[in-house]
């Protein structure tokens, strides 16, 4: 099955593709970087939740810096880049190293960084880091760095909807609501989104997910048309 961040780059309008190709143009090695900074913060997280030393390389403080006390909001940690509960752990790859959500209904996976609960209020949160805020309203006109935070919010809103769905569809758990953890070198963020938003975000990318599975069939009968040939040749 595809990954939700698969479909949703496949997915993306061809003026969306055509601008991250120009910004990468520009910006040569950068992808990379946020990478590499993104994976060092959710080992951080991840280690945080454990209660082991974070760890974090000196590069990355900055990001980290005051991220701890949104983790510490939680109660209840059922989920921490794998499932910590035990009625989850066929979740969990063979070798035990990874774990996934999946729906067999819509065909996409994914991993949540973090389930959990704060005051019995059960919650499906994500880790991001970024060269700007993340804004969970359209910006004002003119307002490019905002767009652009408004832009990954969206996207990141898409995800947590989808993994929202596939762990219901494979445990009974139902999420109320999602968090975005979002740090910046100058500022962190919690964004909350609510169960009907939840539910708005779900349906956009399930049509998307359609979007995706209708390209990979139209792909692969262009593939088959074009050996066909090659065999009548």
């Amino acid at each position: 099955m595809p990954s939700v961040t698969t479909v949703l780059s496949a997915t993306e309008s061809e003026k969306s593709k055509a601008g991250l190709r120009t910004w990468q143009a520009n910006n040569p090695g950068a992808l990379e970087a946020a990478s590499t900074r993104g994976s060092a913060i959710h080992k951080c997280c991840e280690n945080h939740i454990r209660g082991l030393s974070h760890d974090c390389p000196e590069e990355y403080e900055a990001f980290w810096n005051g991220m701890s006390q949104y983790l510490d909001w939680f109660d209840t940690i059922h989920w921490s880049e794998r499932p910590l509960r035990q009625d989850w752990y066929h979740l969990r790859s063979d070798d035990k190293e990874v774990a996934y959500v999946w729906s067999t209904e819509h065909l996409y996976a994914g991993c949540p960084d973090l389930i959990g609960e704060i005051g019995g209020v059960k919650i499906i949160a994500d880790f991001k880091t970024s060269n700007g805020p993340y804004m969970n309203r359209f910006p004002d006109k003119g307002d490019r760095m905002g767009f652009g935070g408004f832009r990954k919010y969206q996207k990141c809103a898409q995800q947590m909807a989808a993994y929202r769905l596939a762990l219901h569809e494979r445990t009974g758990y139902l999420c109320d609501v999602a968090l975005i953890i979002v740090s910046t070198e100058q500022e962190n963020q919690a964004i909350f989104i609510d169960g009907d938003q939840l539910s708005l975000y779900e349906s956009r990318f399930l049509k998307r997910a359609q979007q995706f599975h209708e390209i990979e069939k139209n792909n692969e009968a262009t593939d088959c048309s074009q050996q066909e040939l090659q065999e009548q040749k």
